[in-house]
């Protein structure tokens, strides 16, 4: 299976396992009804990062872009 990942222009995240902490935090980014269901473009860096950063299974992660 392809490895997907999701980018925002700055950084790059991976897939999650959806234990629900990333669309609680930022709805407008992930959007588990629709296609593609994550949206990285509808936040700032700082809001993603946090957000990964939070994510309680360790399943988000990210790297930066290099520039």
């Amino acid at each position: 299976m392809a490895k997907r990942q999701y980018d925002n222009g700055e950084i790059i995240s991976d897939l999650c396992t959806h234990v629900g902490v990333c669309w609680q935090m930022l709805p407008q980014v992930f959007l588990p009804s629709e296609r593609p269901w994550v949206r990285p473009e509808f936040a700032t860096t700082a809001e993603l990062i946090n957000m990964i950063e939070k994510c309680p299974s360790g399943a988000l992660k990210y790297e930066w872009k290099a520039q």
